[in-house]
């Protein structure tokens, strides 16, 4: 025992292993010096040993060993980034090993049938956030929407955040969560993606000095937006086809460009450049909000 009363960590971790039935050691390397200690105990004490295996540490991108000033250090902050548990295990998985094809992406089962020691690598691995990002998206997009949906409710409520949904139509951010779901790298990432669907319209700066102040295209926004308010009304399908074709019409009509339509629809309507499928947006919106929003942006911008 040392002086303040804990025991000496070699005795104590021995212990440990033996009364938990540990039948293999895996650890980093820094350890290797503990290991003929620990292996005279284990003699000593007339138990049998476990197997022992030093993996390569782990470095940040500084080359340097990982540690906190690289960032998150605990599970639970990858959780609240919205990262799923998978991906994580996955990448952890293959820091340091790797299989004889260079697989990137596993099955959980087939991640535990697959992994073997004499795979591992006696060079230093270095913890990539790039990667790990790129592989969970991966993981989000293998999801369907109810799955993504349920994950997204239980960020919700790991990070206390109940009061971003708290009047948002279930059914709506279902229908929202698939037009964007390409997009989606972290779980963190749906509110911001999806969030114009259910606030009052906000529009971006930038947007609107682009789209709508621009000396290039304020007269065939102001065209464009007066034209689609007055004839959408009329139009007996709302789909993303139809509601393409029209905008295509009404392109040839006014003899400008199809983006010069699609782009002040677009800001009319989101309140951004930025999002996913204009028309497929504009049937999941309703044909009233799509023209309520439209009748907004004029009043704001245009009279």
């Amino acid at each position: 025992m040392k002086a303040n009363g804990v025991p000496t960590y070699n005795f104590a971790c021995v212990v440990d292993d033996y009364l938990m039935k540990i039948t293999h050691v895996v650890r980093g390397d820094d350890h290797i010096s503990n290991t003929p200690r620990q292996l005279n105990i284990f003699k000593a004490l007339g138990w049998e040993m476990p197997q022992f295996a030093h993996l390569s540490m782990i470095l940040g991108s500084d080359g340097a060993r990982l540690s906190k000033r690289h960032g998150h250090t605990s599970v639970l902050e990858y959780r609240r980034e919205g990262y799923l548990r998978e991906a994580l295990i996955n990448y952890l998985a293959l820091l340091g090993w790797s299989t004889s094809d260079s697989q990137q992406l596993f099955e959980h089962d087939e991640l535990i049938e697959k992994f073997s020691l004499d795979r591992c690598n006696s060079s230093p691995a270095t913890f990539d956030l790039t990667k790990l990002l790129w592989m969970n998206g991966e993981y989000i997009r293998k999801k369907s929407v109810d799955e993504i949906y349920d994950l997204f409710m239980d960020w919700i409520k790991f990070t206390q955040q109940e009061s971003i949904i708290e009047n948002w139509d279930k059914t709506l951010l279902k229908k929202a969560i698939e037009l964007e779901h390409e997009k989606i790298k972290l779980i963190k990432d749906i509110p911001a993606l999806v969030e114009f669907f259910f606030k009052e319209l906000e529009f971006d700066e930038t947007a609107v000095n682009k789209v709508f102040l621009s000396e290039k295209t304020r007269d065939s926004a102001k065209i464009v937006l007066t034209e689609t308010l007055n004839r959408l009304p009329k139009e007996e399908l709302f789909t993303p086809e139809s509601l393409e074709q029209f905008a295509r019409n009404l392109a040839v009509e006014k003899e400008i460009k199809t983006g010069q339509v699609f782009h002040p629809i677009r800001v009319a309507v989101s309140g951004r450049t930025q999002g996913p499928s204009l028309f497929h947006m504009m049937e999941v919106m309703g044909k009233d909000e799509v023209l309520n929003r439209i009748q907004l942006t004029i009043n704001k911008y245009f009279k």
